[in-house]
């Protein structure tokens, strides 16, 4: 979700121990803020393509959550209906999450020559529902190259998907923590601190007493799934987009939801796939732009109080693979939507 002319990072700096733990960590994440004040330049019904242009990922979850939210407050365009644009948030989640997997894991593994191919079919006919368009038999295209990578919740073993599996199975973390899923019951108080704080909560969000998450593997918890890793929930998304797409299961209104929130103030949250994303509109008297706010997945998931600054404080890197390497696959778990610096010293 990164605006192309100021991609943004996360900056990752990590103290170790004698023993290679992680005695001390910080983390930060720098994405563009502000982009009201672009969008106020142009009438209101281009923003949501402007929203889209504007960011290299997820690129579909934001336009449609800018035309949500746009016309929950009032400002003329027609409502999103929710189950009609599913099919494109499938697919986009099928080829994010897709593609995010095979750059993270590309040093490690590499896809024989029939996985490649795999991988080209799906992101190929993916593309295709990305556009809103459907091509004759793209579902069954992007369900033969699912089960030719072997993408599910237990990959089958020496497919491609396992193998990956395997190598993020040497990230060792000391405990498994508790995930406290963000989701639609927490939409209200997300948007009345938008609301309150404006940009400064967009760039650091936090809810008291909670350090939320938000993503495939909190998703599973919402929806009472038994998956414990956040590999395998990004499979089993992986997996279920591609049924959504084939026609094999039926869409879920839930992925998309929007509502006024007082005269000429809407809002919209979308589940894209990296977690749930809010835009917040408000319009002035003339019914023009006053204030547009976006809070993405990657500032709640890479907060400085985070998830992924837990999980880095109980990482335990092997003697056989760099520090460096360990803190990045790690990352590659949690799925920023920029790249990572990262610094390593040694206490």
């Amino acid at each position: 979700m990164t605006a192309p002319f100021s991609a943004g990072c996360v900056r990752i700096a990590a103290t170790l121990a004698d023993d290679g733990a992680v005695a001390a960590a910080r983390v930060a994440c720098e994405r563009p803020q502000s982009l009201g004040a672009l969008f106020a330049r142009h009438p209101l019904d281009q923003i949501p393509d402007l929203v889209g242009r504007l960011h290299a990922l997820c690129a579909v979850s934001q336009a449609l959550a800018s035309r949500a939210a746009l016309a929950a407050a009032g400002a003329g365009l027609d409502p999103v209906d929710a189950l009609a644009v599913q099919p494109r948030l499938a697919a986009e989640r099928l080829v994010e999450l897709l593609r995010a997997t095979a750059i993270g894991f590309a040093d490690v593994v590499t896809p024989d020559a029939e996985e490649t191919g795999a991988l080209r079919q799906i992101l190929a006919a993916g593309a295709v529902r990305l556009a809103g368009r459907a091509a004759e038999g793209d579902g069954a295209a992007i369900a033969a190259g699912l089960d030719r990578l072997g993408v599910a919740a237990a990959p089958p073993p020496g497919s491609w998907a396992a193998r990956i599996a395997c190598c993020a199975a040497e990230i060792a973390v000391s405990e498994d923590a508790p995930v406290d899923p963000l989701g639609p019951a927490d939409d209200q108080a997300v948007v009345a601190a938008l609301s309150q704080a404006g940009e400064a909560f967009a760039a650091r969000p936090a809810l008291p007493g909670r350090r939320v998450q938000t993503g495939p593997l909190a998703r599973s918890v919402l929806a009472a799934r038994p998956l414990r890793s956040p590999l395998s929930a990004r499979f089993a998304e992986i997996a279920q987009a591609g049924r959504l797409l084939a026609g094999e299961e039926p869409p879920e209104a839930s992925w998309l939801r929007s509502d006024r929130v007082g005269p000429g103030i809407g809002f919209a949250a979308v589940e894209s796939p990296r977690g749930r994303l809010h835009h917040l509109v408000a319009l002035d008297r003339d019914g023009g732009l006053a204030r547009y706010l976006i809070l993405a997945p990657t500032e709640w998931t890479f907060a400085p109080d985070g998830p992924f600054a837990a999980a880095l404080t109980r990482l335990r890197p092997s003697a056989s693979v760099p520090a460096e390497r360990s803190i990045a696959r790690l990352a590659t778990l949690f799925d920023p939507c920029v790249a990572c610096e990262i610094e390593v010293s040694h206490a």
